[in-house]
């Protein structure tokens, strides 16, 4: 029967072997030794006897020596207390090379070989510092003997490669991943650097395997194997799961770089080719999630990448998907954003929240990623408001702001609001209440971990202000709490918050000051940013709220607006600021105008994948994404109905294609949502006259091809609404009534 104890954990310690050993694995090791007693001058085993146990000396000496061809003893070695003797015998499977006898009182502990095998197998981590071990100290002790030196490197490697590595493939096994997962990311929390981690299943790997055979499959499996090998890094741990699904640890890198890695390889796992099947092509649908964005333990790491997996395999697979939401803000996002019923349903939801606005006390608001103007500006101006209230206010915007709205940030620092723009910055203020603002869905709310471990807090309010509705938007504040309607900007909703708010008694004390110069100037930053200048507004309600802010706040910005870094005086002057382009933009804007093709209604721009990737590798992602919206805009404007834009996203970004949609400010006969539902496309949404949507890149063959019949068919929608609209048929224009 084993025994073990602290003292013997200490003494294991001290041996050289097992040093690297922490308390839980000498326990275990432990587990599976015998206390074993011997005299001085017994034997210990004889050469030539089957060997099943190795020892650890714990106290005493061990002579070890061999038997010439004469019958003489020949001393090969006198090893203390410290060192560990007969592992030869297990490791080989053989009889004993030497006899052994202990030349003083020994105190041992026996290792039998099958345990030796089971810790191999069962622990690898523990099992490499044991090996690592055990091979220098064998070195040492074979240093004039080279041929069993070489003999026992040569044991040493294949030990180590079959404790760690996948039989079939040479990658880490699971046993491996699952030990220094754990530690590889602990490791990189206390050091403050990032790490992703990517979870990768092959596409239909289980129909290949119908199709063609497990033999073909194994093929394929060790053909993508040797892929990864070839498309990373040394440091990179890159392991096989079992059957197709396999993970990668990247160490010192962050998600970006993570998804350039991987999507360089699926460029070269796209081109490999069977002699068998050479129609056949793979494809892996790949989720991937860093710490400390999207997580702070290893389980929710894995967590994390494995909801981006899921995402990518329901978007289609044969893509990357890097974890965006997370689980609790994912579990507000179930519901379809929709009008309100009713003005008092309006009404009240409003008063909600400028009571929630006089009861908490501390703000955190948030925005989606790659922020607009409208977006921006909604921060800063409801930061504003609260500013009033002398409320506390964190704005989290750690996405690049354009040179044209940074004098919004200067706002910020004349109020002495605090903007976080660090995107590791951990958020430790207690929070009272979110305000999630212009953002369509839970899953492009701009946040880290700490901002997702307060978003998880039950006791945290969280209030929605958005102006996007049906198709794929989804809430993300909580019920009651939420004005969500038809609106030119979400700045105009906050523009009619602010006239409710300023009637209420509390703040009638301050009204003179409530529309500050500040305020104005932010409010109308996204109302014309949006509106083009009122040019896109949609109802007479929109068209109502515009005049009525525009005389409002046009008689504030005529005085001087303080510390905005700007001469801003009128709403022209905003709306030149937000539309003044960068020579790259306009070298961008400019390429794209020329692909423009038109038909009688509608004026577009096609880019096909290569002319798509050139703008890309020139002008980056920010820019090619600003100025589609500008393309279109532009394109809707000389057609005077339509304008559409079409680009390829980069592979490493998404398996998409792009598009943009804009409605002429003088054509309301349509609503945009509707000619996209029409269409059969359910990716995608926006407003009436500007909506967004995505297609499979595997889905079309031509984008040139396939947006000629598109417009083809917006062409037919539009001589219906026109027929209609002639004989007098009413037509919805998508407000909500």
């Amino acid at each position: 029967m084993r025994k073990n104890s602290g003292n013997l954990s200490a003494a294991l310690r001290r041996t050289a072997i097992f040093e690297d050993l922490r308390d839980e694995e000498c326990e275990i090791l432990l587990s599976r030794m015998e206390r074993v007693k011997a005299a001085k001058g017994k034997t210990i085993f004889r050469e030539g006897a089957e060997g099943e146990q190795m020892y650890v000396i714990l106290k005493g000496n061990v002579s070890i020596s061999t038997q010439l061809a004469d019958g003489t003893e020949l001393l090969l070695a006198s090893v203390d207390a410290g060192s560990f003797f007969g592992d030869m015998a297990i490791i080989e499977n053989a009889p004993r090379s030497a006899t052994c006898t202990a030349a003083r009182a020994c105190d041992l502990l026996s290792l039998n070989r099958s345990d030796f095998y089971d810790i191999i197998h069962s622990y690898p981590e523990m099992a490499l510092k044991i090996l690592y071990r055990m091979l220098l100290i064998m070195s040492q002790r074979f240093k004039n003997a080279g041929a069993a030196l070489t003999e026992m490197v040569r044991w040493g490697e294949g030990a180590r490669k079959k404790a760690i590595s996948d039989e079939a493939t040479g990658l880490f096994n699971r046993r491996f991943l699952d030990e220094s997962f754990g530690a590889a990311v602990s490791r990189a929390l206390g050091n403050g650097k990032p790490l992703s981690f990517a979870m990768v299943d092959m596409d239909h790997f289980s129909q290949l395997n119908k199709k063609y055979g497990e033999a073909f499959g194994d093929e394929v499996i060790l053909a993508v194997s040797e892929i990864f090998r070839e498309s990373f890094r040394e440091t990179d741990i890159l392991a096989r799961c079992g059957g197709d699904e396999f993970a990668f640890i990247f160490p010192d890198t962050h998600a970006r770089t993570a998804l350039r890695l991987c999507g360089d390889m699926t460029e070269k796992l796209r081109r490999l080719r069977f002699a068998k099947h050479p129609k056949l092509t793979i494809s892996l649908s790949i989720g991937i999630a860093s710490v400390p964005e999207n997580a702070d333990s290893h389980t929710a790491l894995k967590e994390a990448a494995d909801r981006a997996l899921y995402e990518a395999k329901e978007e289609g697979r044969d893509r990357i998907v890097i974890a965006s939401s997370y689980s609790a803000v994912a579990k507000s996002g179930t519901d379809v954003k929709t009008e309100f019923r009713s003005i008092a349903e309006k009404n009240r939801s409003a008063a909600n929240i400028i009571q929630e606005i006089f009861s908490r006390k501390t703000f955190l608001l948030l925005g989606h990623k790659d922020p607009d103007a409208d977006c921006i500006a909604s921060l800063v101006a409801f930061a504003l408001l609260l500013s009033k209230l002398q409320k506390k206010i964190i704005i989290f915007l750690p996405d690049q702001v354009t040179a044209q709205l940074n004098y919004l940030l200067e706002i910020c620092k004349y109020n002495a609001i605090t903007v976080i723009q660090d995107r590791k910055t951990d958020i430790a203020h207690t929070v009272d209440a979110i305000v999630i603002l212009d953002t369509p869905k839970p899953g492009m709310i701009m946040m880290n971990i700490s901002v997702a471990r307060i978003f998880a807090d039950p006791n945290v309010r969280k209030i929605e202000i958005d102006h996007h509705l049906d198709a794929d938007s989804r809430y993300s504040g909580d019920s009651g709490f939420r004005l969500v309607s038809n609106a030119s900007s979400t700045c105009e909703l906050i523009g009619y918050l602010s006239l409710k708010l300023s009637v209420k008694p509390d703040v009638q004390g301050i009204a003179s000051e409530f529309f500050s110069r500040n305020l104005a100037l932010t409010i109308l930053t996204g109302i014309v940013g949006d509106s083009q200048m009122g040019k896109y507004l949609k109802t007479s309600t929109e068209r109502w709220y515009y005049r009525t802010f525009s005389k409002k706040f046009n008689n504030l910005l005529h005085q001087k607006t303080q510390n905005n870094g700007r001469n801003l005086q009128s709403m022209k002057d905003i709306f030149d600021v937000i539309q003044d382009l960068s020579q790259q933009e306009k070298a961008c804007l400019e390429k794209m105008k020329g692909r423009r093709r038109q038909s009688k209604s509608v004026h577009y721009i096609l880019l096909g994948e290569k002319e798509s990737a050139e703008l890309f590798a020139c002008y980056g992602g920010e820019i090619i994404v600003n100025m589609s919206k500008a393309a279109a805009d532009q394109l809707s404007e000389t057609s005077t109905k339509m304008g559409l834009v079409g680009y390829y996203d980069p592979p490493v970004l998404s398996g998409f294609i792009q598009f943009r949609l804009r409605r002429s400010p003088d054509f309301s006969t349509l609503d945009l949502r509707t000619v996209i539902a029409e269409l059969g496309i359910t990716n995608g949404g926006g407003h009436p006259g500007a909506v967004g949507f995505r297609m499979d890149k595997k889905d079309i063959e031509d984008i040139a091809a396939f947006g000629d019949s598109m417009v083809a068919r917006i062409e037919d929608i539009l001589v219906r609404e026109e027929v209609h609209a002639k004989t007098g048929t009413e037509i919805s224009d998508g407000n909500g009534g």
